[in-house]
């Protein structure tokens, strides 16, 4: 992950702290963040279906949190779904555009001559 990113990242997530019950989990402590969910928190974690696009999947057993976590990132409420297999409610987040690679030239190199 981009190490500016992860840095705005962070910071985001401290600010949300401080009003909502939310805790970063990474993608191998999907299980944890489950169970954190179930328990009334909100948990994020990297999404591993679309881990090159840099989105999270933010799930909670409440879904009025997950309404109040929409409104602080600008999210419209209708982006929360429930669970098919688990006791929660859940959405995909883009928090930032991700990082623009440089794109390569097609074709090959011109030579001086």
């Amino acid at each position: 992950m981009n190490i500016e990113f992860s840095a705005k990242l962070n910071q985001l997530l401290k600010a949300l702290q401080k009003e909502l019950p939310i805790k970063f989990f990474g993608l191998l402590e999907i299980p944890e963040a489950v169970a954190w969910a179930e328990r009334g928190g909100i948990a994020v974690h990297e999404n591993f279906h679309t881990k090159r696009r840099f989105s999270y999947h933010v799930i909670s057993s409440s879904r009025e949190k997950l309404e109040e976590f929409c409104q602080k990132v600008n999210l419209p409420p209708q982006s929360i779904r429930a669970s098919e297999f688990y006791r929660f409610w859940h959405l995909t987040w883009i928090p930032f555009d991700p990082p623009v690679k440089k794109k390569r030239p097609r074709g090959r190199p011109r030579k001086n001559p």
